[in-house]
């Protein structure tokens, strides 16, 4: 009674316990689903694949690097393209590259437009790393319009976004972005800063490539510090890295930079260094290098007195612009041409040059080289006592330089610092924005909590008064399902109890048999050894014939007498020891069927558990040969030495 009582209540327990998980994970799994819902009805865009847009995307790429014009035309296909399917990601792709296309072209307030498009997407989007190209993209559109003030503030900004992600690659790169901006301003000792920070992050994430560039920059600014020997330290490194990455064009860059660096120290280096990237830029066919390489050289021997051999080096880079139609180069090199001929106090020929190289300039529209090429002409006829021609571009120079310094440069300065002041405060609105998204969404979810409480709370007391109801029932049900499992075990036991009687019944039984089956086999080996005495008489008996056919005849009578006598004997052993163990002979033969018929009996005495010396005296044979026969059997059943034969056997 007691036993049923504890019994029924541990029923209980067990009941309250599955209905309390039971109801617990229904709740949770409310609670994701409504989430999830949430979360699903939330707008959020992801890249898709779409071949139109991405075949217009790589259009507008190699353009890029072609045809402006071309350019402007495809990116506005483009970007209409991505408005008409209202696609965030392919909208910042393609402002981005509108942008670009604008810029390129001319049009700077149209491409500042689509830069600020840009990062609205970007931020719409709530990608970071799409937030940082926004950032970089303004920043250096930026750079190249001289607004100071916005250039720091968007990489400043970038460098901040990138910190709290903790996007080392894009730390590096406006790290890099920003030292770039310092040196420009002449802030060696900020570019300084940022170009070393940015080489750690670099060396962070293993870019070899960046960080030989760093190396570079880190040399320039050295070397326009006058630290010429700090300066070849960093080319060094940068050489070594590009060497490494195989990047001949890098390492001829290097080259020339160290040749740059050693012409401030008059180390004799210079001439080597110089040779060896203008041998790599030849090689290699990279012309603009190469034409800057000879402008170094050719200058560096200017300055040493080697008149004559400068000026082959600039008649040599004013043949490889004309054939590659390089106006700047052209314009630069015949007026480095008309300056050897003021150090040769040849008036007339060094005017010629400047005549051919203000022509150029003054075809193609380069105000700022023909402003250069005045002064030049101004300061060489001055120097070669030329007064009358000196005044005339002296003149020519102050009306040119004064028109350039016009209020449409200011205004633009003024334009651009606007637009700056307005994209700060509309940043700050569209962060204000978010951040009230934020509160609402958080709103919403503690809405859908409560919501969820109360479907909870409702849901526990409908479970609760319907578990009161069937509680009863379900511990009888209970009850009864633990007395018939008592019953069957009941029933179990007896069944293996009666199952452990038979087989020790089998047991006894086949001990039984087999010790009569070993009683036979010592009755047969008796017989046997009579037998065998008489057929030794018989033996002699057949040697004392006097003729051959009478004693053919007694062997063959003889012999067959011996046959029957083994035969026998084996299939009266054969068919007593089946009668225990029917099917071990019908297994042996399944697995080992080229057995001999001795072998096969020495299995069957073996499984029986005899020793040797059982089995000799039960065959009539020597201790050795059954030794021997054990071992021959082993072989061929394939045994290792540490499987026991009889062990083997009785599996059969």
């Amino acid at each position: 009674m007691m036993l049923t009582k504890y019994f029924n209540r541990k029923i209980c327990v067990k009941l309250e316990l599955n209905f309390i998980m039971k109801n617990v994970f229904g709740l949770v799994f409310i609670f994701c689903l409504l989430i999830l819902f949430s979360e699903c009805s939330s707008p959020h865009e992801n890249e898709t694949k779409d071949a139109t847009f991405d075949s217009l995307e790589t259009i507008v790429n190699r353009k890029l690097n072609s045809n402006a014009d071309s350019a402007v035309i495809v990116s506005k296909i483009l970007n209409e393209y991505a408005v008409a399917n209202k696609d965030a990601a392919q909208l910042f792709r393609s402002s981005f590259l509108r942008g670009k296309s604008l810029e390129l072209a001319g049009e700077n307030d149209s491409a500042l437009l689509y830069y600020n498009k840009m990062r609205y997407f970007a931020i719409q989007l709530n990608d970071t790393n799409k937030i940082l190209r926004a950032y970089n993209a303004l920043g250096t559109f930026y750079v190249e319009k001289g607004s100071n003030d916005s250039v720091f503030y968007f990489y400043s900004k970038g460098i901040e976004l990138a910190g709290l992600s903790k996007d080392t690659i894009q730390l590096a790169n406006f790290m890099t972005n920003m030292g770039l901006y310092y040196e420009e301003s002449n802030k060696l000792d900020s570019a300084m800063i940022s170009y070393t920070q940015g080489l750690r992050y670099y060396e962070k994430e293993g870019d070899s490539i960046e960080m030989a560039l760093l190396y570079r920059n880190l040399g320039n600014l050295f070397l326009q510090q006058d630290m010429p020997q700090k300066s070849i330290g960093e080319y060094t490194k940068a050489i070594a890295i590009n060497r490494n990455l195989k990047k001949t064009i890098e390492v001829g860059r290097d080259y020339n930079s160290l040749a740059l660096a050693y012409k401030q120290i008059n180390n004799d280096s210079v001439y080597g260094y110089f040779q060896k990237a203008i041998f790599i830029f030849s090689e290699s066919g990279n012309i603009s290098d190469l034409m800057r390489a000879k402008y170094n050289y050719a200058n560096y021997l200017k300055r040493m007195g080697k008149i004559n051999e400068a000026e082959n080096i600039y008649l040599e880079v004013l043949d490889i612009s004309t054939r590659n139609n390089i106006m700047k180069g052209r314009i630069y090199s015949i007026g480095m041409l008309a300056k050897i001929q003021v150090i040769k106090n040849n008036l007339q020929k060094a005017n010629a040059y400047f005549d051919q190289a203000l022509a150029v300039a003054e075809t193609n529209n380069q105000t700022t080289d023909i402003l250069n090429l005045y002064r030049d002409i101004f300061e060489s006829n001055l120097k070669l006592n030329n007064s009358k021609v000196a005044m005339k571009y002296f003149t020519l120079w102050d009306e040119l330089n004064d028109s350039l310094q016009t209020k449409s440069q200011q205004e633009a300065v003024v334009k651009y610092q606007t637009l700056y002041e307005t994209q700060k405060k509309e940043l700050a609105i569209t962060v204000l924005e978010k951040e009230s998204e934020s509160h609402k969404a958080k709103s919403r979810y503690l809405l859908y909590i409560l919501i969820i409480s109360l479907l909870g709370v409702i849901v526990l007391i409908y479970s609760f008064w319907l578990h009161s109801k069937t509680a009863k029932y379900k511990l009888a049900r209970a009850a009864d399902r633990q007395i018939a499992q008592d019953l069957e075990l009941q029933n179990k036991e007896l069944i293996i109890l009666a199952k452990d009687q038979e087989t020790a019944m089998n047991k006894l039984e086949m001990e039984s048999n087999q010790k009569l089956l070993v009683s036979k086999m010592l009755l047969l080996s008796q017989n046997s050894e009579f037998l065998s005495h008489i057929l030794d008489k018989l033996k002699l008996l057949n040697q004392k014939l006097s003729t051959p056919e009478e004693q053919a005849d007694l062997h063959e009578i003889l012999n067959s007498l011996q046959v029957q006598l083994q035969t026998k004997k084996w299939d009266e052993f054969q068919q007593q020891y089946m009668k225990t163990h029917e099917e071990f002979f019908v297994k042996l033969k399944e697995l080992h069927p080229n057995l001999t018929t001795g072998e096969n009996r020495l299995c069957a005495l073996v499984r029986m558990n005899l020793h040797v010396k059982e089995i000799a005296d039960l065959t009539m044979q020597s201790h050795t040969t059954v030794e021997m026969a054990r071992y021959r059997l082993r072989a061929k059943l394939g045994l290792q030495r540490d499987e026991n034969l009889r062990a083997y056997l009785s599996k059969f």
